[in-house]
Formats: structure tokens, sequence, C-alpha cells
């Protein structure tokens, strides 16, 4: 899946998705979510970005519950994977990158 050359506003990402954004950062307390991270409950990192569990482009919506607040780091893995790419950088149980 190519990047869009679309503006962030034309992908529906303008005002509303930075308030909704927001929510969702606070409703996860600002706390990884993904599948690696669980809140906390594997590994602790803050999160700062937030993703469709569901992507928009395969049907995905801005329903809170496709929304979940990830680290960035996390939330570019978790891109790739969904491309079909391998990530180039593993990370331990501790979080940190393991070096190849």
């Amino acid at each position: 899946m190519a990047w869009s050359k679309e503006s962030r506003q034309a992908r529906g990402y303008g005002a509303a998705w930075d308030k909704l954004r927001l929510r969702i950062l606070d409703r996860d307390s600002h706390l990884c979510q993904c599948d690696q991270c669980q809140g906390g409950r594997k590994r602790l990192k803050v999160a700062t970005h937030v993703d469709h569990i569901k992507p928009k482009a395969q049907g995905g919506t801005d329903d809170p519950l496709n929304l979940r607040s990830v680290h960035k780091d996390c939330h570019a893995r978790i891109t790739l994977e969904q491309q079909g790419i391998k990530p180039k950088v593993r990370f331990g149980v501790d979080g940190f990158p393991i070096a190849d």
C-alpha cells in the first residue's frame, strides 16, 4: 500500500480527528494498547499515536471501538505488518530494540 499524496484533511484527519485522537489517548490512559504492550500488562510504553485496528483503507472507521492508543514505534511496526512488510527491528520483552 503506497502512501497517499492527499492532505491529512482530505484523508479525514482534520480538527475532528484531532479531538477524537485526544479522547482515545485519554480513554487508554496514554498507554500503548498494541498486542505486544497491552496497556502496560506486557510492556509499558507511553502512547502518542492512535491506530485504526481495521485500517481505513480496508473499510475501517473512526468509531472509538476501532481505535487504540499506540507508541510511535509500535504504530510503525503495525503499519508495516499490515502492508505485508516484515519489520527490521525486533524488540525484547523489556521493550528495547534487539540488535541483530
